[in-house]
């Protein structure tokens, strides 16, 4: 699943994503100078709660899902 959130005139991009081979779950944040924040995780449930607080974090630093 893929989101994008917009912040006066910034796009960031908040991906999940499963991997293939190891099955796990990763949280990819990329900012619009191209730099990454990666979190993987191996359980639906925390994958959930983790995404909730991040989307969260996004939206009190003024971040709006685009």
């Amino acid at each position: 699943m893929i989101w994008f959130f917009d912040r006066d005139g910034e796009r960031l991009r908040y991906e999940i994503t499963r991997g293939r081979a190891d099955r796990r779950y990763r949280l990819v944040i990329t900012r619009a100078d191209g730099s990454e924040s990666v979190e993987e995780l191996d359980e639906p449930t925390k994958l959930i709660e983790r995404s909730v607080e991040l989307m969260n974090s996004l939206r009190g630093d003024g971040w709006h899902v685009a």
